[in-house]
């Protein structure tokens, strides 16, 4: 797994690879302290994560998306997935949790949102 973060009024994950095991942990400690840096420094975090890298993801690689944007929303910000393909796009609809997320368009209509 690859993980590319970017800041400006809005923070970037771009995700690559398998979002699973060890790795969906490495990504919690990763997104945890950067919302914590966010969080220090005042104002509502919006977390865009582009998944067009993403090949799969389990349980707890959802759970990390689960608790981010709990994390978020606490804070007044808002999570945007992006690009997310069909069976993690299946996986979230099956447990009801579509309502967690944003799901724009594109990664431009993401960026334009959180201005």
């Amino acid at each position: 797994m690859q993980i590319n973060i970017q800041t400006k009024n809005f923070t970037l994950l771009e995700i690559k690879g398998r979002v699973v095991g060890q790795d969906a942990l490495i990504l919690k400690t990763m997104v945890e302290e950067h919302i914590q840096q966010l969080e220090a420094q005042g104002g509502a975090p919006t977390l865009i994560f582009n998944m067009a890298g993403a090949e799969t993801m389990d349980s707890a690689g959802l759970g990390v998306l689960i608790t981010t944007s709990t994390q978020i929303r606490q804070s007044g910000g808002r999570t945007s997935l992006v690009n997310v393909n069909r069976s993690i796009r299946r996986m979230i609809i099956r447990t009801n949790l579509g309502s967690l997320f944003e799901f724009p368009k594109d990664l431009a209509e993401a960026i334009a949102s959180s201005f």
